[in-house]
């Protein structure tokens, strides 16, 4: 074989390699982390329990920065614990829920023993399920379903999104979506949205049907961005009475332009 056609060869097998490394490149995979732990507040047969289990995805090893920069964000955001792996924070917090509950709770219940009408008083569950989920070609939402009681007559469900661009692993804000004064400007549009959405034509309509009869419309903390919208979220009894459940509005781009910076679009493209 002459230099020239080994020379040849050589670059075509190096520019396979490196498709092949650019293919694999930035490409987020999960894997699912799981701990439980339950205890009895008392040593009787019937003791009121306390049930802590989290089931979360995490970014693997083979993700790497951007991966563990994700991690990272969703420790500190759900765990507040910096510097410590996912599933050693899912660990610590499932032994500590359960630790300060038994310490708090069964001064309060040596009390009220004798009182079998209390006992629900004392059964407190916490519960975490989250998911990562591809939202755009860019941008990555990770969203944390949590359902906790703490001797409440209802559980208190949340649906909280984190949102990432896939690409480096940063956390996407508002403060990165947004031009400043939206805070005043975009309730209007979301007013709209939840109008539409319960099929009425005023605020009166709505307050009827239970929503905003205690608060007025805001830009919630909570969204999930996508290619084309942005999807708002308003947890049970924030905007509307407990029955009604979550309340998801979605608005596009387009129709929020004046309020949205031209760098976030750009960086969806």
């Amino acid at each position: 074989m002459s230099y020239r056609i080994k020379w040849t060869f050589f670059l075509l097998l190096l520019m396979v390699l490196c498709s092949c490394s650019n293919e694999n490149d930035g490409k987020l995979t999960f894997e699912r982390l799981e701990a439980e732990k339950s205890v009895k507040l008392s040593n009787e047969e019937l003791s009121p329990l306390c049930s802590v289990s989290l089931k979360m995805d995490c970014a693997t090893k083979e993700s790497g920065k951007v991966g563990e920069k994700i991690n990272s964000t969703i420790v500190y955001r759900l765990f507040n614990q910096d510097g410590i792996s996912m599933q050693a924070a899912m660990n610590q917090y499932t032994d500590a829920y359960t630790l300060s509950y038994k310490q708090h709770m069964l001064p309060l219940y040596n009390e009220d023993r004798a009182d079998t009408t209390k006992r629900s008083w004392y059964e407190f569950h916490y519960i975490i399920n989250a998911t990562a989920e591809q939202t755009s070609r860019r941008t990555l939402a990770y969203l944390a379903t949590i359902d906790y009681s703490e001797g409440h007559a209802n559980s208190i469900h949340q649906l909280v999104p984190f949102n990432f661009y896939s690409a480096t692993g940063e956390e996407i804000l508002p403060k990165d979506i947004f031009v400043a004064g939206y805070e005043t400007q975009l309730p209007r549009l979301l007013l709209e949205a939840l109008m539409q959405k319960a099929e009425v034509n005023d605020l009166s309509q709505l307050k009827e049907k239970g929503y905003l009869t205690t608060v007025d419309m805001y830009v919630p903390e909570n969204m999930i961005v996508s290619d084309n919208t942005i999807t708002f979220i308003f947890n049970p009894s924030e905007i509307a009475s407990l029955e009604l459940g979550t309340i998801e509005l979605v608005l596009t781009y387009a129709q929020m332009q004046k309020f949205i910076k031209t760098s976030f679009i750009k960086t969806l493209q």
